[in-house]
């Protein structure tokens, strides 16, 4: 005689076993079909954690590209290109007020360092060193008009003679002007004060006329 199921209930197992009885397939095996399904692959829903954690994704998701795309709050949009004659009057229209939102740093690193090297020290025999230099921490303007206008012929500086040409930088605004004279004389040991806008915008006004370079007796 077979052991019972322990799933299911002796007096169906003995309906089930003795003679001239049918066996209830049902009865014999209702235990089995209590049992949960196996979950088919696929259809399996996510945990209810997981789904929270999506929508607070997609709400602060939306809130943030709606808040910071485009056009950020308190920037002007640009409704057309500006051309090189239109950026020029803009950066010549500065004031001495806007000078302090130019770097002198940047301004130097872009037309000044190529020859006098980032550290002030210039090129042996070809370019002045900056560091130490009377010219830059001497008079404020006429160390203005040495950039406004360009320098050529032979000039000492620092027991040592020089027989470049710098360029004219007039093209730069009163603003930057100001920003990277008051930077190289603050720069590398050099002591000098600052030079404002307002300086530049007087020495480009009084030397308006003039197209060639500074000499050194010029300026003395």
């Amino acid at each position: 005689m077979s052991t019972p199921d322990r799933g299911v209930p002796p007096e169906d197992i003995k309906a089930a076993e003795g003679p001239g009885h049918d066996v209830d397939i049902l009865a014999v095996h209702r235990q089995a079909f209590r049992e949960p399904h196996e979950p088919g692959e696929g259809g399996e829903s996510g945990p209810w954690w997981f789904w929270a954690c999506a929508v607070v994704a997609l709400v602060f998701g939306g809130f943030y590209m709606g808040r910071y795309s485009g056009v950020f709050a308190g920037e002007e949009a640009v409704h057309a290109p500006v051309g090189p004659r239109q950026m020029m009057e803009s950066r010549a229209a500065d004031t001495s007020a806007g000078a302090t939102a130019v770097s002198g740093a940047s301004v130097f690193a872009g037309t000044c360092a190529a020859c006098h090297q980032s550290n002030g020290l210039g090129t042996p025999g070809l370019f002045p060193p900056l560091a130490g230099s009377e010219y830059v921490t001497g008079d404020a303007g006429r160390l203005v008009r040495v950039v406004l206008n360009g320098l050529g012929g032979p000039v000492t500086v620092k027991g040592v003679t020089y027989n470049g040409a710098m360029p004219p930088w007039k093209q730069l605004s009163d603003a930057e002007l100001a920003a990277v004279l008051t930077y190289v004389r603050s720069s590398w040991g050099n002591g000098a004060g600052a030079v404002t806008a307002g300086d530049v915008a007087g020495e480009r006004s009084a030397t308006a006329s003039r197209t060639t370079p500074w000499t050194i007796p010029e300026l003395q």
